[in-house]
């Protein structure tokens, strides 16, 4: 991004830009408390987030798995530690563990918008503000008790940070910029761990390497620098090693190399996802619709063919941070088959900082009819995906049995004493809503359980059920969708 300042005109007023912004804020709270928890990922973290509040162990977290309570050495704790504090001030729901997602993709969206209107001006960094809200992916892990949220406000955060340490020309300012790039990347660390390092830190390589900037190195504040890193981020593994002695080779080696490359990597809470190497391609174009059509406006005219030709391609990779962030994400997660549509999550901000830029230094964002399609079509995308969020709501104990949570509350509700066993295996879900009143058991049937002797209520999917036939049991008490609750036997 170049530091020539815009003429493009006013896309959307100051009002109504915050307008805009504290609809969506409101929109996305009153989401995080009316959709139920999603098994078994987002129920999962939500769980840890509750078993740390109540044992107060900020240090390691820890999970129910197939009925045993183990530590959760799969993810360092920012995100839970984050969702404890929050449930330590607000109670143990579902506002309180999806709080630190929406807070950090508020932290993103500053830091976005702060570092695009000191490089350019504030009209593209309100367009580049508009154009990642108008993700749906965007909006729907902004609010999701999930660490990619966190990870992409760290990747994102220590990306910017380069961008200002590029263009500050004030030594003080650079120097805070180049310690603020350490601190993103440790805050990293402490989320998802060396992926973080790596998202980030290659693009950043590869600014200065094709841009030939490596005498602005000597303006880093190295030590400073290191000593923020390491003071940040090295105690918790420290700690968590002397207390786990197979802690760091299990993360590093299974969680954060063997996962990417085998199939069977020594996983201990359950199978990653296996699609095709490429699919990251796929998922970074659903990712960012429909931001990515507007890269169609140009080509719609010679004009416009003409302009995208202007910039040598070389030349635009060298200057463009942003670019070379949602390029190499993207390309890097081509490599493996185990990828999700939320590992390419931080290509979501880099992307729209660099349309927004492209789409103002074309001249198109000046245009009335490009200004009102946005103010028209964002508003749009936006009811759509509240509406979308709205359905899974309303469905929600009806979606197989991925979202259990309405039921589970029910249940506590109307059984306000006794035990739950739950048919099959536990949906971590049931854990957080019905929490220590569930038998833990593995995934056997309730004869063959050592723990079915105890007086309890049965649940299962209508599924299970008739698949494993009930011996013994008697009347339904309730039914929700898939889900059975039925009476003790006598």
């Amino acid at each position: 991004m170049g530091s020539k300042k815009s003429d493009s005109g006013v896309l959307f007023s100051r009002k109504q830009f915050l307008w805009l912004l504290w609809a969506l804020v409101l929109l996305r709270l009153l989401l995080n408390v009316v959709v139920p928890l999603m098994d078994p990922s987002e129920a999962r973290y939500a769980l840890i987030c509750k078993l740390m509040t109540e044992t107060n162990n900020f240090l390691e977290p820890k999970l129910i798995h197939d009925g045993v309570l183990m530590n959760f050495e799969g993810k360092p704790p920012l995100y839970f530690q984050a969702g404890a504090v929050a449930c330590h001030i607000f109670g143990i729901d579902l506002f309180a563990v999806r709080l630190p997602s929406t807070l950090f993709a508020a932290g993103l969206l500053a830091a976005l918008y702060g570092t695009v209107r000191r490089i350019r001006d504030k009209n593209v960094a309100k367009l580049a503000v508009l154009l990642t809200l108008a993700s749906p992916i965007f909006f729907m892990y902004a609010g999701m008790c999930m660490t990619d949220m966190a990870l992409a406000f760290c990747v994102c955060s220590a990306v910017f940070a380069y961008m200002l340490f590029d263009h500050e020309t004030v030594p003080r300012n650079k120097r805070l910029a180049s310690i603020g790039f350490f601190a993103a990347l440790a805050l990293g660390m402490l989320v998802k761990g060396p992926v973080a390092l790596v998202m980030a830190g290659v693009p950043v390589f590869l600014f200065v390497l094709l841009g030939k900037r490596w005498g602005d190195l000597k303006h880093h504040a190295w030590l400073p620098g290191f000593a923020v890193f390491f003071l940040i981020a090295a105690p918790w593994y420290i700690l968590m090693q002397r207390e786990n002695p197979d802690f760091l080779y299990y993360f590093f080696v299974n969680e954060n190399f063997k996962r990417f490359l085998f199939k069977e990597y020594g996983d201990q809470y359950g199978a990653g996802r296996e699609f095709f190497r490429g699919m990251a391609l796929l998922w970074f174009l659903l990712s960012n619709l429909p931001g990515v059509l507007l890269i169609l406006i140009p080509l719609l005219s010679r004009a416009g063919r003409g302009k995208l030709a202007e910039v040598p391609r070389k030349q635009a990779l060298a200057d463009d941070l942003p670019l070379l962030g949602f390029l190499f994400i993207t390309l890097f997660w081509c490599l493996t088959s185990r990828v999700l549509i939320t590992y390419v999550l931080p290509t979501v901000p880099f992307f729209s900082v660099w349309l927004a830029d492209r789409m103002t230094a074309w001249g198109y964002a000046g245009r009335e009819r490009f200004r009102m399609a946005l103010k028209a079509g964002l508003p749009v995308i936006w009811c759509v995906t509240g509406m979308v969020f709205a359905s899974l709501w309303i469905a929600g104990n009806h979606w197989v049995d991925k979202m259990p949570g309405d039921f589970f509350e029910d249940v506590a509700a109307t059984v306000p004493e006794g035990y739950f066993y739950l048919y099959r295996k536990v949906p971590y879900s049931a854990y957080f809503y019905l929490g220590d009143r569930v038998i833990k058991h593995a995934d056997e049937p309730p004869e063959e359980s050592e723990t079915a002797s105890r007086p309890y209520y049965l649940i299962g999917t209508k599924r299970e059920i008739r698949k494993y036939p009930l011996k013994g049991f008697r009347r339904p008490v309730m039914e929700s969708g898939v889900w059975t609750l039925y009476a003790p036997s006598e």
